[in-house]
C-alpha cells in the first residue's frame, strides 16, 4: 500500500467540474489539504467524506478526480452514496482485492462479492475499478475496461415493475388527470387559480404527456419555452442520462393544444414567483428535479387519490404509446433511449390484436378491476327525477338514445365533452343506483366497438376507440360496485 501511494501523482491545485443545473463552471480548491470535497449539482450539495476510505484516502481522492473528469456530478455523487452504504469489511475487501489481485483472479473474488451488494452498489464499485484501470494501478491497465464492464452484476429484473404492470396508471386515473387537465385549461377562472397550482399542472402535463424526466423538466429555461401567435406552445429540453454521443442533444416537444392555456397563464404569472437560491434565475419552474419529483407526487395524489412518480407516469406514456401500436425505433426516440431493449419490453407486455379487443368490451379479467369511478357517489332513481333537467343525463352517442343514467352536478350546459361517453369516467358524475340501466348501456355500445374493429383492419387504438373502451371499462366497474353494495346491505 506505502508503494502505490508513493507511486500517485500529486493532485491539481484546483478541481473544475461542470454543473449543467446552473450552466456554470465549479472549483474545489486544493483538494490535497482537504479531507471533505463539496459536490455541488442539481441545486443539491454532495459532500464527500474521504475520512471514511481510512488508509486509502489517498487513493480515494484520485478515483474521485478521475470519476469528476468522466462522469456526470450527479452520478459521481450517487456513486460515493452508495460505497458508504457498504460495510467497512467490503469496502476494504475490494481494494485490497483490486489492488493485489490481478485482472484475471480478481473475477472469482467478485463472483463471491456480488451477493452481497445491490445492483447500484455493483456499478459504484465497477466505477472505482475503471478508476484505478484508468489511473494503472497495480496490474489493472486502461484496455481493461470492456473486461470490468463484463463483471456479471447482481441477479435482478430492472424491468420487473413494467412486467407486471404495477408501475402503470390505471385507465380511470389517467382518466382523472386528463379530466383535470381539460377543467383547468376550459376555466373562465384560470387567472384565480394559485400559481404553485398552475405550475404543477404545467409539470404534470409535460410528464403525462411526453414521459420526461423531473431532472429534464427541472432543466427547461425560459429561453426554452416558445409561445406563437396561434396559441401553439412548444419547449425544448437536453436528453440526459445517455450514454452515447447524443447525451446533451435538445429535442423539441409541442403542448397539446388544448392545453396550452396553462402555460400561457403560467408564463404571465412566473415572474411574480419567488425562487429559491438553490434555483437558476432563468429555471422556467423554479424547482431542483428533487422538488419536482416531490410536487408531482403530491399533485397527482390530490387528483387521483393515490401517489405516483414522474416514473410510473413516464412508463405509462410509454406503454400507451406501444398500445397504440408504435414500433420499437418510435418508443426508444419518445422516451430519449440509446438502445431498443426497454421498448422490447414495453410491447412484450403489450396485450395482442384480440386482447385489445375484449379490454375494449370490458370483459378482459385485467381490466375488469382498472376503474374505480363514483364508487361512493350514486344516487337513486327518485333523487334523479328530482334533479334539474340539465343535471338529468342523456345523449345519442354513435346513433344509440342514452337516458337516466344518472346526474351531473356541474350541468351537461357546461360540459364540453360528450354526454354519456365521458360521464361514466368524470368525477362530476353520479350513476344512479340501478345496476341492470348500466349494464343495458354496456350491451347498446359494444357492437360500436366490434364496428370500429373489422373498420379499422387491426389499427383500434384511435381516439374513438380508446374513449369507447375507457367508457365501457368504467361502466362494467359501475355495476360492479352496485352490486356489491346491495350485497353489503
Amino acid at each position: 500500500m506505502a508503494a502505490i501511494m508513493a507511486n500517485l501523482p500529486p493532485l491539481p491545485s484546483s478541481i473544475r467540474y461542470y454543473d449543467d443545473f446552473f450552466d456554470t463552471y465549479r472549483s474545489i480548491r486544493h483538494p490535497d489539504t482537504l479531507s471533505q470535497w463539496p459536490i455541488i449539482t442539481d441545486g443539491q450539495t454532495h459532500v464527500v467524506d474521504f475520512t471514511i476510505f481510512g488508509d486509502w484516502e489517498e487513493l480515494a481522492k484520485h478515483l474521485l478526480l478521475w470519476q469528476l473528469m468522466n462522469l456526470d456530478p450527479t452520478t459521481v455523487g450517487l456513486r460515493y452514496q452508495c460505497f458508504r452504504g457498504l460495510s467497512q469489511d467490503l469496502q476494504e475487501g475490494f481494494f485490497e482485492a483490486a489492488l493485489t489481485l490481478k485482472p484475471y483472479e480478481f473475477r472469482d473474488f467478485w463472483l463471491r462479492l456480488i451477493s452481497r451488494m445491490t445492483d447500484i452498489q455493483a456499478a459504484s464499485l465497477k466505477s472505482l475499478l475503471l478508476g484505478i484501470s484508468a489511473i494503472g494501478i497495480g496490474a489493472w491497465r486502461n484496455e481493461h475496461k470492456d473486461y470490468i464492464a463484463l463483471l456479471p452484476n447482481p441477479k435482478s429484473d430492472k424491468y420487473r415493475a413494467v412486467r407486471s404492470g404495477e408501475c402503470f396508471v390505471p385507465l380511470d386515473q389517467q382518466s382523472l388527470l386528463i379530466d383535470y387537465f381539460d377543467e383547468l385549461s376550459a376555466s373562465k377562472s384560470l387567472p384565480s387559480i394559485g400559481t404553485v397550482t398552475l405550475r404543477d399542472a404545467c409539470m404534470l402535463v409535460i410528464v403525462f404527456q411526453h414521459a420526461f424526466r423531473p431532472g429534464q423538466i427541472a432543466r427547461i429555461k425560459t429561453g426554452d419555452m416558445r409561445f406563437y401567435s396561434t396559441g401553439a406552445v412548444h419547449f425544448s429540453t437536453l436528453l440526459i442520462k445517455k450514454r452515447s454521443k447524443d447525451r446533451g442533444r435538445r429535442v423539441t416537444r409541442r403542448i397539446k393544444r388544448e392545453w396550452c392555456s396553462l402555460f400561457v397563464e403560467y408564463s404571465r404569472r412566473r415572474s411574480e414567483m419567488e425562487f429559491r437560491p438553490d434555483v437558476p434565475r432563468d429555471n422556467y419552474f423554479g424547482l431542483t428535479p428533487d422538488g419536482v419529483s416531490k410536487a408531482i407526487i403530491e399533485a397527482t395524489n390530490q387528483i387521483t387519490g393515490e401517489q405516483w412518480t414522474a416514473t410510473d407516469l413516464r412508463h405509462t406514456a410509454a406503454q400507451r404509446l406501444v398500445d397504440a401500436g408504435a414500433s420499437h425505433i418510435v418508443v426508444s426516440e419518445f422516451l430519449g433511449h440509446s438502445s431498443l431493449v426497454t421498448a422490447g419490453v414495453y410491447i412484450d407486455t403489450s396485450p395482442t390484436q384480440a386482447q385489445r379487443v375484449n379490454q375494449a368490451l370490458a370483459i378482459s379479467p385485467i381490466y375488469s378491476e382498472v376503474a374505480k369511478v363514483a364508487r361512493t357517489r350514486t344516487i337513486d332513481k327518485a333523487a334523479l327525477l328530482k334533479l334539474p333537467s340539465d343535471k338529468q343525463i342523456g345523449g345519442v352517442p354513435h346513433g344509440i338514445p342514452i337516458a337516466g343514467i344518472g346526474g351531473c352536478s356541474a350541468g351537461q350546459s357546461l360540459c364540453v365533452k360528450n354526454p354519456v361517453l365521458n360521464c361514466y369516467t368524470c368525477r362530476k358524475f353520479m350513476p344512479v343506483s340501478d345496476a341492470a340501466i348500466h349494464r343495458h348501456v354496456a350491451e347498446e355500445l359494444r357492437p360500436v366497438v366490434l364496428e370500429f374493429a373489422r373498420a379499422s383492419r387491426g389499427n383500434i387504438e384511435t381516439p374513438a376507440y380508446t374513449q369507447l373502451r375507457r367508457m365501457l371499462t368504467a361502466v362494467e366497474t359501475v355495476v360492479a360496485d352496485i352490486e356489491e353494495a346491495l350485497t353489503d346491505e
